[in-house]
């Protein structure tokens, strides 16, 4: 519901502040008052397409601001926390128009987009008799209002739910498809699995291999000086050596022909430590060649590793898991032909269900568009609209998730002009009435709304005139309605009435609008009547009126 409207800068709109309540609210006034104008910043601060704004001329920027209640209003509410608003008893759109009419949308003093802004205006308000497609006047919303004239949500909701689980194992039925395509990955899978399992690898392997070839490649580099030892060593040569000096040195003893010691003990120790010597680098060379043989393997090990990660796209820490996960999937890719013939009996099944479903839903709809179509042209009678015919239809397309029916609202303004959509009757006050009629029909049915009129009574008077006032009061009982007239039998079922009129300050002129009591109502009604000269007999005209008008309301 709109509880207050704020306009700065907008034309003759200076600072301009509006309260409105529940019920019917009236704005009445002279013609270029700028009646429409409060309404155009209505469409205006929604987003509205085609809504243009001229700022006053002594400034570059202007402000609107619409205080809401949207207490109780479930749709309203998950709409903000879906967009991330927080949500609160109280809504506020602000739209602030800067130079070139640059505009920038808050909600909450939160900055928000012009989508969001529109599609929130398409919860909170219907601008009636506009040419923009919303409401009733959007062919998409039709179905849904037949749905809840009827009452078939129910239907609608089985409809719905089988749709759903058909597209879920559709879905799921292409995954497999997709699987049994890839049969040939059978032996690539039963391939990798065998290549892992024979690495017979553990965590613990997995995660030092990388510091165990580090390790067997330094040895290796520290036993190449091993090698090139004994490449460079003659064992035999130097033993020989060493041998036939002590021969030589054994004859001297021997013959006597030498006093001093000789050094033969030294010679045989040199000997023993060659030999020794020898020893431990043929047992270094022995090592090295098993440090060789371990790397070797201990590389190929290494390298299938990472050609295996490489090929599955996983981290060398992920291949303990591998094994698991490939056995998953070529079990998956063995079973696809009986789950393909699983999920296809299923689907045959909820197809079927879905067929008799829609086949339901598709007659209570025509049942129910005809009850709708002589409601409407019950309501239609009394706005001046006898002539007029209203008739719901329903066109067979293809199956969706809510049934096979498209739904358009029609109408035959006159005889013999054939039926158009709503959308294509010419706008004004033959529109109006006719959507005020339409809407009777949907009245607690429907998501609460503020029903925003312009004109509605625009050709018509008298007893027209009062049936489309007592309209708009039974329509206000159950959502808030504003509403532009200049007819006094429309004026007289207010239960707020806001006078706008134009006033002279010297060099300047501006609009202002006030709300009026009892008195004022009465002697504005009598204006209506009269015009400027009110006299006793259009005030005597405008209470009886009002009372009457009144003593209905309650």
């Amino acid at each position: 519901m709109l509880k207050k409207l704020f306009v700065q800068n907008i034309l003759l709109l200076e600072n301009l502040e509006l309260e409105f309540t529940s019920g019917l609210n009236v704005l009445t006034g002279e013609t270029g008052a700028g009646k429409s104008i409060l309404l155009d910043c209505l469409g205006y601060l929604f987003g509205k397409k085609n809504t243009r704004i001229e700022l006053g001329s002594k400034t570059d920027s202007a402000l609107i601001i619409g205080e809401f209640q949207i207490q109780g209003s479930d749709v309203i509410e998950q709409f903000l926390s879906e967009k991330g608003f927080p949500r609160d008893d109280n809504l506020i759109l602000r739209q602030n128009i800067g130079p070139n009419k640059k505009r920038r949308a808050f909600l909450n003093d939160l900055p928000c987009s012009l989508d969001t802004v529109r599609d929130l205006g398409g919860l909170i308000v219907d601008l009636n008799g506009q040419s923009e497609e919303q409401g009733l006047m959007n062919t998409k919303t039709h179905r849904g209002l037949l749905d809840v004239f009827g009452n078939l949500q129910w239907h609608v909701k089985k409809v719905e739910k089988s749709w759903t689980e058909i597209a879920k194992l559709k879905k799921l039925l292409d995954t497999e498809y997709k699987k049994k395509d890839s049969v040939e990955n059978i032996d690539f899978l039963e391939k990798s699995i065998k290549e892992i399992a024979e690495l017979e690898l553990d965590q613990v392997e997995l995660d030092s291999i990388d510091a165990r070839r580090d390790d067997l490649k330094k040895a290796i580099r520290r036993n190449l000086g091993i090698a090139d030892t004994f490449k460079n060593l003659n064992r035999d040569l130097v033993e020989e050596s060493i041998l036939n000096a002590i021969k030589s040195l054994e004859k001297l003893k021997q013959r006597g022909d030498i006093d001093d010691s000789l050094p033969t003990d030294i010679f045989y120790s040199a000997l023993e430590y060659f030999s020794q010597a020898c020893e431990l680098l043929e047992r270094l060379k022995e090592k090295s060649d098993n440090s060789e043989q371990q790397l070797i393997e201990i590389e190929d090990c290494y390298h299938s590793i990472k050609r295996i990660c490489r090929t599955h796209n996983v981290q060398q820490d992920q291949i303990s898991n591998l094994q698991a996960l490939l056995e998953g999937e070529l079990d998956s890719i063995k079973g696809v032909d009986e789950k393909i013939k699983e999920i296809e009996k299923e689907i045959c099944v909820l197809e079927n269900q879905y067929k008799q479903e829609v086949a339901v839903l598709s007659n209570e709809r025509h049942k129910f568009s005809s009850k709708l179509d002589q409601k409407v042209e019950k309501e239609l009678k009394p706005l001046k609209l006898e002539l007029a015919k209203f008739k719901t239809d329903i066109s067979m397309i293809d199956n969706a998730k809510f049934g096979c029916d498209h739904i358009c609202f029609t109408t035959e303004i006159n005889p013999g002009a054939g039926f158009k959509p709503l959308n294509k009757i010419a706008s004004g006050g033959e529109l109006s009435r006719f959507l005020l009629a339409v809407k009777l029909c949907f009245l607690s049915k429907n998501n609460k709304k503020t029903q925003i009129f312009d004109e509605i009574d625009r050709g018509v008077g008298g007893a027209t005139a009062s049936a489309i006032g007592k309209r708009l009061l039974q329509l206000s009982k159950h959502e808030q309605v504003l509403v532009v007239t200049h007819s006094p039998q429309v004026a007289a079922y207010s239960d707020n009435h806001l006078k706008v009129e134009k006033i002279n300050l010297g060099n300047s002129t501006k609009t202002k609008v006030d709300t009026l009591n009892q008195e004022r109502i009465v002697r504005e009604i009598a204006r209506m009547l009269s015009g400027e000269l009110i006299t006793s007999e259009a005030l005597a005209a405008a209470e009886t009126l009002r009372r009457s008008s009144r003593m209905e309301a309650s």
